[in-house]
């Protein structure tokens, strides 16, 4: 999927989370909770019951006084990753934003398992579909790569909330949940977040268009096909209908950013004609900035 240079520079970025989660194996990402990590951070007067394997016996001889010892905790992040596998995502002119799309998820992966963090994927269209277990080590990520490349768009018009709903009586810990879509559903996007949020999950949503999508160019008489439902409908298409289909997709992509900034969910939007490095440099920048410090 991607060469061993591009895969070198993954490992500088991270996924930072803006909830904390104490990961359920040792992990390269420290959190905010004291525990059995290795770097030590601060001392605390000696309660009873204590592990008195923590207590500092140096201070102990000088001081005559008990002190147990507290160590940042690390711990691994749960990404679960919610791939668009509907229609819309590669049909006929639009079927690089698909590619585009998986090649994000697998960076996307890469960082996750490269950072010791787990990773998994769950592809949606009109029903939950495919799914790579969670799984971790960048050992995993030749699997990972063979996955992607099986999985391809069908037909159906996009169901996201069902298929979130069926995938989280899967999923037992809750962690970040990365949604790559071009967003095309009907009932938009609104229970998904609330249903995400009400588990503990870090919903993050990435989406995807391609510009011919956004800013069409073409004039004259057409029959156009819903990409999801295979609904047909002919327009006569001039420059005013360009006009107003081009503020109404404008509008959409609002919407759908509305729907995420007031339940403060981090929203990200880009054409397949952006670099999906120099996008997923910019999500990853963005997330660092972010994240609890």
């Amino acid at each position: 999927m991607f060469d061993t240079q591009t895969l070198k520079k993954f490992e500088f970025l991270l996924l930072a989370s803006s909830k904390e989660y104490t990961g359920q194996t040792s992990g390269a990402r420290r959190n905010s909770k004291l525990g059995g990590g290795v770097e030590f951070v601060d001392y605390r007067d000696y309660v009873y019951g204590d592990d008195l394997r923590n207590l500092d016996w140096n201070v102990y001889a000088r001081l005559e006084t008990p002190f147990i010892k507290q160590f940042q905790e690390e711990g691994d992040l749960p990404v679960y990753c919610f791939l668009d596998a509907s229609r819309s995502m590669g049909a006929d002119a639009a079927a690089k934003k698909f590619e585009y799309a998986k090649n994000l998820v697998g960076a996307l992966g890469y960082i996750s398992l490269a950072r010791f963090d787990s990773f998994g994927v769950f592809t949606f269209a009109d029903k939950l579909g495919s799914a790579f277990p969670l799984a971790r080590g960048k050992g995993r990520f030749l699997e990972l790569a063979r996955f992607l490349d099986g999985v391809a768009p069908r037909a159906g018009v996009t169901d996201a909330n069902g298929s979130i709903r069926a995938a989280l009586a899967k999923i037992r810990k809750p962690g970040m949940a990365l949604i790559v879509s071009d967003c095309y559903d009907p009932n938009g996007l609104d229970a998904s977040l609330e249903r995400l949020l009400a588990r503990r999950f870090d919903p993050v949503v990435l989406q995807i268009y391609d510009e011919s999508e956004s800013n069409p160019q073409d004039r004259g008489d057409y029959v156009f096909e819903d990409a999801e439902s295979g609904a047909t409908r002919t327009f006569t298409v001039d420059e005013n209908t360009l006009k107003r289909y081009r503020a109404a997709f404008q509008n959409f992509i609002a919407t759908v950013r509305t729907s995420c900034v007031k339940r403060g969910v981090r929203f990200y939007s880009t054409s397949i004609g952006v670099p999906f490095e120099t996008f997923l440099l910019n999500v990853t920048c963005d997330m660092t900035n972010r994240a609890v410090k």
